[in-house]
């Protein structure tokens, strides 16, 4: 028959078999496709850092990369085919009910470092605890490098990044978020900005 079974993440479902398709040439598809090639592209190496941040345990119908890539073909690309341009700002890694980061502050003002500090607001907050986990992804824009960093806690108030010196004068940008000791729950992320290592 034309119907198989299958199973995928332990959800058994029935699909079609495979059929053969032309590309089509129509202006909306073209673009689509080319929206979803732009965000593979960008996203394939912060495959991992998006399972966490968007929890893949906590959903088994859709992988944490697979919301991170919906996300950001809804909000952070932006002008019109062909012309297409990634809005940086609007890139989400996480997304959660903690409490996020509040005071986040982005700097470069020593050689090859960046430094990100925060206010630890656990002790006033019931959603924010003094032992959760720092992410911080950053993005070497002029070399197209993705880099990750988890050894700081909110407590910590703050953390340095200290980057090669090959890198000085590339431009980074910056994205932050926290998650819980349990690993059950995260912050949506935050952009700390772009900035230009010194």
């Amino acid at each position: 028959g034309s119907v198989v079974g299958s199973n995928w993440r332990s959800i058994g479902y029935l699909r079609g078999l495979a059929r053969f398709k032309t590309k089509s040439n129509s202006p909306k598809q073209a673009a689509q496709r080319a929206r979803f090639g732009m965000a593979v592209t960008f996203l394939r190496p912060m495959k991992n850092i998006l399972n966490i941040g968007f929890h893949d345990r906590r959903s088994n119908k859709s992988t944490g990369y697979n919301q991170g890539m919906q996300s950001f073909m809804r909000h952070a690309i932006t002008g019109e085919y062909p012309n297409f341009e990634i809005d940086f700002s609007k890139i989400e890694v996480s997304k959660g009910g903690l409490e996020k980061l509040l005071g986040l502050s982005v700097v470069s003002d020593q050689a090859n470092t960046i430094s990100i500090t925060w206010q630890d607001t656990s002790e006033t907050s019931d959603n924010a605890y003094l032992d959760d986990q720092v992410f911080v992804l950053i993005y070497n824009q002029t070399e197209d490098i993705f880099t990750t960093y988890k050894n700081a806690q909110r407590q910590d108030a703050g953390i340095e990044l200290e980057l090669p010196a090959m890198f000085s004068g590339n431009e980074f940008h910056v994205y932050v978020f926290v998650m819980d000791r349990d690993g059950r729950d995260a912050s949506n992320s935050q952009y700390g900005g772009n900035t230009v290592l010194s």
